[in-house]
């Protein structure tokens, strides 16, 4: 009998460290402030936004989704940041076909409202994360989901959740040897013509450069040297390599955008050379600054 106790006792053992490990993790409560869109005091939009619980992965009961406008304010979520320090931040939208490929998001940290953008139309369903944000404690609206995009697919609002993370945890920040990669990639397109509105090797403009350059780095930017200047954090003093530095050649506001490269130069597409080149900054007309993005 004893033997048979101890053969059950054993099995019971094996069976239970089977249904443990194939359990799914599960996020500690205190670690996660989630904001959904059903939840009244934490959204808010105007009322151009609809509400469908269509699709699949959708989280709680609902989402919200809208059609692109260039004039339209942005949805809002309200998380509470308990205090201040570096933050992950995560957005969620549902698996459903229809929603654009370049949203974007906003982010309320410390330093400004910093802007990303996601293609909805992947990782529908489940938790994408944004990035690491230093922001501050205060229970405003953190999140916000932008429908000035192209195309006509919806942009979708469904859930925010953001996380506190330690400092050890913490992404990078922009580093010389990041920058220098930006700019290393940048040079990649040395030779290719200048084309108005192009965006490929056969011919490309000055947005267009930045935006494929960056594109491999992970960032959707929109193909405009006007829209650029609103993504990332404005630098304050001088700018680094990998940093886009805009230019107000006519007087008529921002005309163009290339990417610093170190030591007074920087690689854009020019119209005047009629392609991708690298030049002395102080011979391009009207700066106005540069952003950083990385």
């Amino acid at each position: 009998m004893q033997r048979v106790v101890r053969v059950f006792v054993a099995i019971f053992a094996i069976v239970g460290v089977v249904f443990l490990s194939s359990a799914p993790e599960v996020e500690a409560e205190s670690s996660s402030r989630v904001a959904d869109n059903g939840t009244g005091d934490r959204f808010e939009s105007d009322g151009d936004w609809g509400t469908s619980s269509y699709g699949q992965g959708v989280h709680d009961e609902d989402y919200r989704f809208a059609r692109p406008s260039e004039d339209s304010e942005p949805a809002r979520f309200r998380v509470e940041i308990p205090e201040d320090g570096d933050y992950a931040v995560y957005a969620r939208w549902p698996k459903v076909n229809g929603l654009n490929a370049s949203v974007p998001i906003g982010i309320a940290t410390a330093s400004g409202v910093q802007w990303t953008r996601v293609n909805q139309q992947k990782n529908g369903g489940r938790w994408v994360r944004l990035g690491v944000y230093r922001m501050e404690a205060g229970d405003g609206y953190s999140v916000l989901f932008s429908r000035e995009t192209s195309g006509t697919d919806y942009v979708g609002a469904d859930a925010v959740k953001v996380e506190k993370v330690a400092d050890s945890s913490r992404e990078p920040k922009t580093s010389s040897s990041r920058g220098e990669e930006v700019v290393s990639e940048a040079k990649k397109w040395s030779g290719v013509r200048f084309r108005l509105g192009g965006s490929t090797r056969r011919g490309i403009d000055c947005s267009g450069l930045t935006m494929a350059v960056y594109r491999k780095f992970g960032l959707s930017l929109p193909h405009s040297d006007r829209g650029q200047y609103r993504y990332g954090k404005k630098v304050s003093g001088s700018p680094r390599p990998g940093d886009l530095v805009f230019f107000d050649e006519h007087g008529n506001g921002i005309s163009h955008v290339g990417i610093y490269a170190g030591n007074g130069k920087v690689v854009h597409a020019s119209n005047y050379y009629n392609k991708v080149t690298e030049s002395q900054m102080k011979y391009l007309k009207g700066y106005v600054g540069a952003r950083r993005l990385l």
